[in-house]
C-alpha cells in the first residue's frame, strides 16, 4: 500500500515551518556585519592612538619632559591594553543585544604639576568609578546588558588602574 501526502497536510506542514521560522527570527537578536566592522575599526583606532601616544612619550622623554612623557606613556598603555579589548567587548555586547553601539572616549591624562594634584585626581577617580558602577547596576536592572558592560568596565578602570597612574604622574611631577 502506497502512501501519498494530501495537499492539506503539505500546506499545514509548510505553515508550521514558516511560523517557527518567523518566531525564531523575531526572538533571536541579530548583529549586523556593519556593527562588527565598526567595532573592528574602533579597535584599530585604539591601537593607532596608542602608537601615537608612545611616539609622543618618546619625544617628551627625549626633551627631558618627564611628566608629559609619563602622561603620554600611560595614555598609550591604556589605549592598547584597556581601550582596545574593552571596545571589542563592549561593542560586541551591544551589537548582540541590538543596542546602539557607543564606545568610551580614549584616554587623555592631564599633565600634573605636583604630587598633591595627582592625589586629588586619584581621589576624583574613585568618585567617577562609584558613579559608573551605579550606572551599570541601573542598566543591568533595565535589561540593557551592553550598557551595563560599558559602565562596569569603565568603573573597574577608574577604581583600580587610573588612580595608580594619577599617583605615579604626581610622583613624576615632584621629581
Amino acid at each position: 500500500m502506497e502512501r501519498t501526502l494530501r495537499p492539506n497536510l503539505l500546506f499545514g506542514l509548510a505553515a508550521a515551518a514558516g511560523a517557527a521560522a518567523i518566531i525564531s527570527a523575531a526572538t533571536a537578536p541579530t548583529a549586523h556585519a556593519d556593527d562588527f566592522s565598526d567595532i573592528i575599526a574602533q579597535v584599530e583606532g585604539d591601537f593607532t592612538a596608542g602608537q601615537t601616544d608612545f611616539g609622543n612619550a618618546e619625544t617628551d622623554f627625549g626633551s627631558n619632559d618627564v611628566t608629559a612623557g609619563l602622561a603620554n606613556l600611560y595614555d598609550g598603555i591604556d589605549e592598547d591594553f584597556l581601550s582596545a579589548p574593552q571596545d571589542f567587548t563592549i561593542g560586541t555586547s551591544e551589537a548582540l543585544d541590538n543596542e546602539i553601539i557607543a564606545f568610551p572616549d580614549g584616554w587623555g591624562f592631564t599633565t600634573v604639576t605636583s604630587f598633591s594634584q595627582g592625589l586629588g585626581y586619584a581621589e576624583d577617580d574613585f568618585t567617577i568609578a562609584q558613579s559608573y558602577f551605579t550606572d551599570a547596576a541601573s542598566e543591568l536592572t533595565g535589561g540593557d546588558y551592553g550598557y551595563a558592560t560599558y559602565y562596569d568596565l569603565l568603573g573597574a578602570d577608574y577604581a583600580s588602574i587610573i588612580p595608580l597612574e594619577e599617583l605615579l604622574l604626581g610622583v613624576g611631577a615632584s621629581l
